[in-house]
């Protein structure tokens, strides 16, 4: 299993981009800025459309050798 891209958890919709700012930036352009996501939860989703949280997904991107290191948790820059 890898690592597919950012993902934010947001209501009950997974919205997807390559970072988590372009996340924020697709929820407020098709939602209007009163639908930012301040408690959305921030993750990344996988090759098959999991969701997963920060630290679940640093563990994946780990083992799938997609970082060289095993952080706390997984940021988008540390994909790319």
């Amino acid at each position: 299993m890898r690592i597919k891209e950012a993902a934010i958890l947001h209501g009950n919709k997974v919205w997807t981009g390559r970072r988590h700012s372009d996340v924020i930036a697709k929820i407020i352009a098709e939602c209007g800025r009163e639908a930012a996501p301040i408690r959305g939860e921030q993750g990344f989703v996988t090759e098959c459309g999991l969701f997963l949280g920060r630290a679940a997904a640093a563990k994946v991107a780990f083992e799938a050798g997609q970082v060289k290191e095993l952080y706390p948790i997984l940021m988008s820059e540390d994909l790319y």
